[in-house]
């Protein structure tokens, strides 16, 4: 972090003395932040995962199709994610934020981060929108008929079948590796709307069968089936990809008939309706206007919140982006708005400091981030 009377060599000195100014008389601040601002905590951006999953279809992971198709490779990506997560420390962007919300009571943070850094950075819970939920959050996959909801469950890891001790390759080491095609989960998911419209009331949702998931061809070695190359796979060799049960998996303490999924947006899914109702709020015509919107290493092309800048901006907000790249500053007025361009563990205090520079519980923790 910059020392308190100098500024990071990357930012213009008058940019950034606008930029104080307005901040100063600002009453209404909206913060909206991406996975850049926990880059440096040592967290990967969610496409950006290392090690093995770096490859891993994200909709084998992260849709409810895929969740269907294979629980356990789910929670096994997830696993790694709150492993991770746990891992990292909020860093002094989080706590800056974290105190510019207790300082200025007008001001929310909209956060599409799952790792619990904000919060464990102390942002106060009510000026925290978690647009994509929270890894730490979980709930049964039966949200009507059971409804059980845990936040803040930070076991590591939830289930022994689960463990990350071994490494990522122990973990995976029953994935299917052979390559042979197999029908997606976004395929699986299709037929059953398909059955679902033709079968009206008589269609029940389960799993993929073990038809379902055999080889859509695999290729003999001997036999007169060596001469069409086409035969099922015999119902010994067919297995989910990551080799688990569902006993193996998270159980929903109240109903004890299902198990718990990370209480998290996937693609394909809506924002919870709390959530998405509160955050739409912020924006109402009848509500006063904003003054200041800060957009904090976001790419800005998941929505909704790739349309809160503008809709800020339509309250009459002046933008600010930070980013360690410039092009994902969207629709910037000149004279108006503002690029920082820079990591933001450095930038966003330094742009915070005339707000937050007073508070000794402030300045112990941003010096041990």
């Amino acid at each position: 972090m910059s020392g308190p009377d100098s500024t990071p060599p990357s930012l213009d000195p008058a940019e950034v003395a606008d930029f104080h100014n307005t901040l100063k008389r600002s009453k209404r601040i909206i913060a909206i932040l991406g996975a850049g601002i926990s880059a440096s905590s040592g967290l990967a951006t969610f496409r950006g995962t290392n090690g093995l999953w770096k490859a891993q279809d994200v909709m084998q992971v992260a849709t409810p199709a895929g969740f269907r198709h294979d629980p356990g490779l789910v929670w096994q990506f997830y696993t790694f994610r709150r492993h991770e997560a746990l891992k990292a420390k909020p860093n002094a962007a989080h706590y800056a934020l974290a105190e510019l919300a207790r300082q200025v009571p007008g001001f929310v943070t909209l956060t599409q981060n799952v790792d619990n850094l904000s919060p464990r950075a102390g942002h106060p819970e009510g000026q925290l929108k978690q647009l994509h939920g929270n890894l730490f959050h979980l709930r049964c996959v039966d949200e009507v008929g059971c409804g059980y909801v845990e936040e803040g469950n930070l076991k590591d890891p939830l289930t022994p079948a689960l463990g990350t001790a071994k490494g990522e390759a122990s973990v995976l080491g029953h994935i299917d590796r052979d390559n042979k095609p197999k029908a997606s989960p976004l395929l699986l998911a299709g037929l059953a709307r398909k059955n679902a419209r033709i079968l009206g009331d008589k269609y029940k949702e389960d799993g993929p069968s073990a038809v379902d998931l055999t080889p859509l061809k695999v290729t003999s070695t001997a036999g007169s089936e060596q001469e069409s190359g086409v035969r099922p796979a015999p119902m010994s060799d067919i297995r989910l990809s990551s080799g688990l049960a569902k006993d193996d998996l998270p159980q929903c303490p109240k109903c004890t008939a299902n198990i718990l999924r990370p209480s998290v947006v996937w693609f394909g899914e809506a924002l919870a309706e709390n959530t998405a109702v509160e955050a739409d709020a912020l924006f109402k015509e009848d509500t006063d206007p904003i003054d200041l919107c800060l957009v904090i290493g976001t790419s800005s092309k998941v929505w909704p919140a790739a349309g809160f800048a503008e809709r800020a901006r339509k309250k009459g907000a002046r933008i600010a982006t930070i980013n360690i790249d410039a092009a994902d500053a969207k629709n910037m007025r000149p004279g108006k708005d503002w690029v920082f361009v820079g990591d933001a563990t450095v930038v966003v205090p330094e742009l915070l400091k005339p707000i937050t520079s007073d508070s000794k519980l402030w300045k112990e923790k941003a010096a041990s981030a």
